[in-house]
């Protein structure tokens, strides 16, 4: 009897010992857990204050068929404020805004004297098209696009001169952007950015001498600094946009 009771009670305890390693051998019913990676958050907005100097080249200018001599548009730096939205992390449109007041001076003869043959205001508002290279931190890109351009308050001390008034009343004109920059990243949001353009510009201009009497090259240089803030939808509406790029 006692071998009797020895040997269920070994095999009792043998049992409760060799079921959890026949269970270790056994598949899982429960569903392995699920990684989560975290959103990566892309910020679209980027936007700018910078100085720019606007530095025209008046060269080629004519008047009523003849040159211009020693034409020149006098440069200026002024403040300026611009947009850019990213489509991907590599492709973005770019507006800007911002006035600028030049002066035109040349003289009729080789050897005359210089006058000032127009004051006006530059309106030229430039949309490009930029690829951005990206490479972190440091964020070079290169764009193309238009610009269009208008002379604002138009005088002429020369005109008023000659007793005509301010008879010269320069027309808008449109044109080709070439551009090239950099932003290099503080932080996440704030940059600083260089970026050049430049404005190829050619206009004409109604004079005492007639209608379109006045041909204006302006090709301009767009040279800026500044500091830019880029943003998204979290920081608009607290939810972000994840990147697909």
């Amino acid at each position: 009897m006692k071998n009797n009771f020895r040997i269920a009670f070994a095999a009792a305890l043998l049992s409760t010992v060799a079921a959890p390693v026949f269970a270790a051998d056994l598949p899982s019913t429960k569903s392995a857990p699920v990684y989560a990676p975290i959103a990566d958050s892309f910020d679209p907005f980027l936007i700018r204050v910078r100085a720019l100097g606007v530095l025209p080249n008046a060269s080629g200018t004519t008047l009523a068929g003849a040159p211009l001599y020693n034409a020149s548009l006098s440069n200026n730096v002024v403040p300026e404020v611009d947009l850019t939205y990213f489509f991907t992390k590599n492709i973005a449109v770019e507006v800007i805004a911002g006035m600028a007041h030049t002066t035109l001076t040349g003289s009729l003869t080789p050897l005359g004297v210089k006058y000032n043959a127009a004051n006006t205001t530059l309106l030229p508002p430039t949309a490009t098209l930029q690829y951005h290279f990206a490479l972190g931190q440091f964020d070079p890109y290169l764009g193309v696009g238009a610009n269009y351009t208008w002379f604002l308050q138009t005088n002429s001390p020369l005109t008023r001169s000659l007793g005509a008034g301010d008879a010269i009343n320069i027309k808008p004109s449109a044109g080709l952007a070439l551009q090239a920059g950099f932003d290099y990243y503080l932080t996440k949001h704030w940059a600083l950015n260089a970026d050049a353009k430049y404005l190829f510009l050619e206009t004409t201009g109604n004079t005492p001498f007639g209608p379109n009497t006045l041909h204006l090259s302006a090709n301009t240089w767009l040279i800026g600094v500044g500091l830019g803030y880029r943003f998204g939808a979290a920081d608009l509406f607290g939810a972000p946009v994840v990147a697909k790029y």
